[in-house]
């Protein structure tokens, strides 16, 4: 498992850094239990009718971040223990994939298997690169002071917050729909890489939001545009024509 496979906090951001491809199904070990303000060695030793939270050395699933909703899922032991993931945080650093047991014993050193559902993350993926497309759009719109102030990333929708100085008259919403519904309507292919912060930050029209604290290497996530290309001529305008976003989603 190589590191831009593993899912890490960034301590003191609000922003994860993660590649998720190919990781529906991850081997991990139980690195704690927790319920009610205390850890403990077995699941035996909690209160059965009440969730607790599971910590593994290593996980594929999305803890709620950045707008973008949890993943959900199963930690499972083959045949002895199934603990159902209905919610996934962060707390003081550590994913804590909370829910409860259906079956079986979970005991801390257990070998596991996580597997978040796709089904689920599907839709939210595909709703998180809409906020991409959308931020796009509105800059191309209303003008390069607009700033992302926040986001909703569900399975059903998204909400994209946003500053501006005014309302947005009828013509303006109908081009901003246009732009976001011709690339999607384009399959426009979607690329991500990690890239050193100050590399990044040279790319024209990058949108990051505003007051965040980006980690160093960051993954740059492009609609349009390879990044591979784009590293070979970091300056070129012609990058403002693509959807280029520091990103930890998925």
């Amino acid at each position: 498992m190589t590191r831009s496979n593993l899912v890490r906090l960034i301590p003191k951001t609000s922003f994860w850094y993660a590649d998720y491809t190919g990781l529906e199904d991850v081997k991990a070990t139980i690195k704690g239990l927790y319920q009610s303000s205390k850890f403990v060695s077995s699941s035996s030793e909690l209160s059965a009718d009440a969730p607790f939270g599971v910590i593994l050395d290593k996980t594929n699933f999305y803890a709620e971040q950045g707008g973008q909703e949890n993943d959900t899922g199963v930690i499972t032991i083959d045949g002895k223990a199934e603990f159902k993931v209905e919610d996934v945080q962060v707390f003081n650093g550590y994913v804590l994939h909370i829910g409860r047991l259906e079956e079986g014993e979970l005991k801390v050193g257990d070998e596991v298997v996580s597997t978040y559902d796709e089904l689920r993350r599907w839709p939210i993926r595909n709703n998180h690169t809409g906020t991409h497309i959308l931020n796009y759009a509105l800059r191309e719109v209303l003008g390069d002071h607009i700033d992302q102030k926040g986001s909703l990333v569900a399975p059903t929708k998204l909400r994209f917050d946003f500053s501006h100085n005014k309302s947005i008259d009828a013509a303006q919403l109908t081009k901003i729909e246009d732009i976001s519904n011709d690339w999607i309507k384009k399959a426009t292919p979607v690329y991500s890489k990690e890239m050193s912060l100050a590399e990044a930050q040279k790319i024209p029209g990058l949108r990051a939001v505003f007051g965040e604290a980006y980690p160093d290497p960051v993954r740059v996530v492009s609609i349009g545009a390879p990044l591979e290309e784009i590293q070979k001529n970091l300056e070129d305008t012609k990058w403002r024509g693509a959807s280029i976003e520091f990103c930890g989603g998925t």
